[in-house]
């Protein structure tokens, strides 16, 4: 097209298992003010308000390095799920710690924090390993499209944030160093998370402006990105109708809009890691693609895309493809534990 760049990227060939087979490049559109330095584009041809606990259990792991503290009510009684599981370091000195918030997916109609509460199915992105390396993690669980359309999810998970702020001394966390992780609808609420509160269209807040439910970073696994076009494109219609309370008509077309992640790109976009499967028949990757595109024509210059070409929806938690769990492990050590000493 006229006024097109293009920037060349390297293909990494692996097996199944992860091992490289060899390379080549090719060459690709980007929009003229590309993703900086900074910015990793990689294509792998590899195929989840204050309240008291109404209910605390504390949980030792087997390692017996690792506290699980579950079902800490962070919602009033009315909203029965508004509850999260959170993971504490054994043995910690009492200094303040960076925090992940995990959210699962489940398509918004389906799905619990227990998915991510506990290493003992090997789930990528468990709040017991997240722990393990020195974060406090939280799993959160929040209303269903059942129970409440859109933003009543959204507005779950800000409560959430805003739950682990007001008991920061308790639990040590640093308020200025809490990044979330979610897979699939889990993605896309954790990146309205990250990106909402920071851009000049942002809605967040409003009812609590004096408590923040900002981050510092966000990791994607196929969370859907524009509502509008995956409605149009018939893709999980009939789970984006339910989660957004009809069709994308009328006074409706905003709301969906407002609910879609690349509606929020801004300067003050987050950094991010992104990973999408190129054979996703639930989100198209070429969303992904568009918007990535995006943030680099806002000049955004810490975004990584994981693009893996022949792999589905969900390629770290459900495809569990090996090495992601170290991609997304020294994201958030890089983004949120950066200048520790070690």
């Amino acid at each position: 097209m006229r006024g097109e760049s293009t920037t060349t990227t390297r293909t990494m060939h692996t097996d199944i298992a992860g091992r490289f087979r060899g390379n080549d490049t090719r060459r690709m559109p980007s929009p003229r003010n590309s993703l900086r330095s900074r910015t990793a584009i990689m294509l792998l041809t590899l195929s989840a308000l204050a309240g008291a606990p109404n209910l605390i259990t504390a949980a030792q792991d087997a390692a017996s390095d690792v506290q699980v503290l579950h079902d800490l009510r962070y919602g009033g009684t009315e909203r029965k799920r508004c509850t999260l599981d959170l993971a504490l370091p054994r043995g910690a000195d009492g200094s303040r710690r960076p925090t992940i918030v995990v959210i699962h997916g489940g398509g918004w109609i389906e799905g619990d924090k227990s998915s991510f509460a506990s290493d003992e199915h090997g789930v990528p992105g468990n709040i017991v390993e997240f722990a393990r390396l020195g974060f406090v993690a939280a799993a959160i669980n929040y209303r269903l499209s059942s129970e409440a359309p859109f933003p009543a999810a959204l507005e779950d998970c800000q409560d959430a944030l805003r739950f682990l702020r007001v008991h920061a001394e308790q639990y040590h966390i640093d308020t200025g160093r809490i990044g979330a992780y979610g897979n699939s609808a889990g993605g896309h609420l954790a990146l309205l998370l990250g990106l909402i509160e920071g851009s000049a269209d942002g809605q967040s807040d409003k009812p609590r402006p004096a408590l923040s439910s900002c981050i510092q970073a966000v990791v994607s696994d196929s969370g859907p990105l524009d509502l509008v076009r995956q409605y149009e494109q018939n893709q999980l219609r009939s789970v984006v109708e339910r989660f957004m309370g009809g069709t994308p008509t009328g006074n409706r077309l905003a709301e969906y809009k407002r609910a879609s992640p690349i509606s929020y790109v801004s300067e003050r976009t987050p950094p991010l890691l992104l990973i999408y499967g190129v054979t996703d028949e639930q989100v198209d990757v070429q969303h992904a693609d568009d918007f990535v595109s995006a943030l680099g024509r806002a000049q955004r210059d810490d975004v990584t895309y994981v693009r893996l070409a022949a792999v589905g929806h969900c390629p770290h938690s459900l495809v569990r493809v090996p090495y992601l769990k170290t991609v997304v492990n020294e994201f958030f050590v890089r983004t949120l534990r950066a200048g520790e000493k070690p």
